[in-house]
Formats: structure tokens, sequence, C-alpha cells
């Protein structure tokens, strides 16, 4: 009898010990006065002008902050580099989720690394927001812990081709891409956007990270004489393509989410290169313009030496929607109630993005269009469709 008595003290006490540790494990990075997130970009390497994202997305945070935080608690963001590198971002994903045990992940840019750690999120359960990185493998299938709160690939591969076709008389059109999964995720939902609408590819044509020469896909988009270029590549690169096309070409190129109109511009140092060039924009206004003068006076409270681009601003809708729901939560916080409370962001105007925030557990891609933004008459402009303001 005595030794059935212990060993159902010993199953009891067991018991409660998984239950504490799950317990634990749902309030994992709270503390009364805290809530721990971590924030991973590329805050080195050649992709480090995305890290703009993160840094606009703390800047956020600190003014969440200084408003006197949610429910008692401030918002502290626990940085991590990932260089755009997938073994760098699982590293630091690994750090953050069991060294500095924080409640939740938010930020997130290159596509090849936020894929790369997305088993060890699925394992570990916590909330995790991607906030600029596009892939729609990310989050789909629909996963219980992952919210995308930016264009994924597929909205804005389709948005791209949708104002491609909208100039009138365009019926040939080319694409420049390069051979990864980020490329991808914009070109092959583009792809079937056009063929959708009866237009099949003149030429496809691949350009290399770490290129410096674009002369040889120059040459044989001179021969396709297309009406309008898709290019998915990034910054670096598209500098490069526009300069070689500046001899020999000039035909419309409408590039992604991953390059920016003004920092474009200042890498290749002269507007009649970029006065064809056409970026997704995912705001309300130009960067300059009045309706984000409140966000880049934030960002500048708090980084004054902050030079703001197109990736400053990325960041900052999703960051919206994740106050909205911890203050929705409430005080007794936990990982299973910010999950459900996010879930039910409905129609979010966050007054930073061009298109509202909606999840739902079928559907975890949050926000379904995009503007486009190009030099008309030499000044930026956010444009619904070819020549039409937005």
């Amino acid at each position: 009898m005595k030794f059935k008595l212990k060993k159902l003290g010993l199953l009891v006490g067991l018991t409660l010990a998984a239950t504490g540790s799950a317990a634990a494990d749902e309030t994992t990075g709270l503390t009364d006065d805290a809530i721990k997130i971590g924030v991973m970009g590329p805050f080195s390497g050649n992709a480090s002008s995305y890290s703009k994202a993160e840094i606009g997305l703390m800047a956020y945070f600190q003014m969440i902050n200084d408003e006197g935080g949610i429910h008692g608690r401030k918002l502290v963001a626990v940085q991590e580099d990932t260089a755009c590198d997938p073994a760098k971002a699982l590293a630091a994903a690994k750090k953050l989720i069991y060294q500095d045990e924080v409640f939740m992940l938010h930020g997130n840019s290159c596509s090849g690394a936020a894929i790369a750690i997305k088993p060890d999120i699925v394992e570990a359960g916590l909330p995790w927001i991607v906030a600029h990185a596009v892939s729609d493998t990310i989050s789909v299938p629909p996963v219980k812990n992952i919210f995308h709160g930016v264009p994924t690939g597929n909205t804005n591969g389709e948005a791209m081709a949708a104002f491609v076709l909208s100039k009138p008389g365009t019926k040939n059109v080319a694409i420049v891409e390069h051979s990864n999964d980020w490329a991808h995720s914009y070109t092959n939902p583009a792809r079937a956007y056009l063929k959708e609408n009866g237009v099949e590819p003149v030429a496809e044509l691949v350009m290399e990270r770490g290129q410096t020469d674009a002369t040889a896909q120059v040459l044989k988009l001179r021969q396709a004489n297309p009406d309008f270029i898709i290019g998915a590549l990034y910054e670096a690169e598209t500098a490069i393509f526009l300069r070689d096309m500046k001899y020999g070409l000039d035909i419309p190129v409408m590039g992604t989410a991953g390059t920016d109109l003004e920092n474009t511009l200042k890498r290749v140092g002269d507007l009649d290169t970029v006065q064809n060039y056409f970026v997704l924009h995912s705001y309300v206004d130009n960067l300059d313009g009045p309706l984000l003068k409140k966000w880049a006076d934030m960002i500048h409270k708090y980084y004054p030496d902050e030079a703001l681009t197109n990736f400053s601003y990325i960041s900052i809708g999703s960051g919206v929607a994740l106050v909205e729901a911890l203050k929705a939560a409430g005080p007794d916080l936990t990982r299973a109630k910010l999950i459900a409370e996010l879930d039910k962001i409905k129609a979010l105007d966050t007054g930073i993005l061009s298109s509202p925030i909606t999840w739902s557990p079928e559907e975890r891609r949050g926000v379904k269009s995009s503007a486009v933004a190009g030099f008309v008459d030499g000044e930026p402009t956010v444009l619904k469709a070819w020549g039409t303001p937005y």
C-alpha cells in the first residue's frame, strides 16, 4: 500500500511539474513590467539596408513605451543579426528562443532566412509576426503561431503584373530575376497573372546576386523587344541592371518590394536612369508625404541619424496590429491569448500601409494588396495603376 501511495504521489508530482512547465512556456518572456520581443534582421552584410525595417519597428515600440506601454508592460526589443543568411538566422532564432527566452518574435527581413528558421519556430510555438520577408511559404499553409504582416510574394507578384498590364499597349513582357526563392515568390505569381490575362513572357532571364555586369541580359532584352520588364532583383543588382539598361534600352521596369525608389536613385546617381523604374509601394503616401510625416518624426526621435528609405516604415503596420492584439488580450497575457487576439484582427487600418490587415486561422497572409511608386515629372508618386495616382 505504501509503495502504491508513493508511486501515486510521484505521478501527481510529475503531472504538476509538467503542468507548471506548460504554464511557464505560455508566459516565457513576460514580467510584471516587460514583454521581451525578439527582433531579427540583417544588421550586417550586403542586405543590411533591409534592417531599416527592424529599426522602424523598434522605434515604434519605444513610442508605445513612452506612452505608458501596454497594461503596465514595456515592449523590450532583443535584437539579433541574421545578415540575411539562413545559417546565421537559425543561430539567432535559437538564441532568442532558448537563451534570451523571448515571449515572441517580430521582424525578419529576407525570405531565405525566414524559411530556414520556420521549423524551429513552429516547434517552439511562440508567436511570430513576419514583418518584412515576403515568401508565401512562410505562412502557407497556415500555422497556428505564424502571422504575415506585409504583402506576401503572391500578392506582390500579382500587383506587379497588374500594374505592368495597366500600361496601355503592353503585350510583350520580359522577366529578369535572381534564381532564389525570394525572387520566385514575386515572379511565379506574376507569371500566373500574366498567363490569366493572355500574356506569355517574351524573355525570362537570370541575373544572380553579386553579379556586377548586366550586359548579357540587356543584349538579350534588346532582341526580345519587350514593352515592360519585371525585375525581381535585390537593390545592388537592380542599380547595376538599370545602369546597363541606360545604354540601349528605354523600357519601363517594374521592381519588387525588395528595392526602394529613392535609395535606388541614390545608388545610380541620376534621375534619367530611374525615370522609368517603378516599385511596389506598401504605404498610403510618398515617403516624405504628409501622411507619413508622423512616422518619420517618430523614427528620428529615437534614431536621430537614421536615413529614411522605403524599408524604414514597412514593419510598423504589423507593429500597430500587435499593439491592438496585446491591448485586447488584457493584463493576464499568455502566448495563446495573444495568438487568439491576432486572429481577431479584421480590416485594421494601420494608418501607414496602403491595405488593411486581416488575419484568421485559415489565412495568415494579412495584407492583400499593394500600391506602386514611380517618378512622375521627376517626383516620387504613389500610383494605383499606370498614370493613376493613389
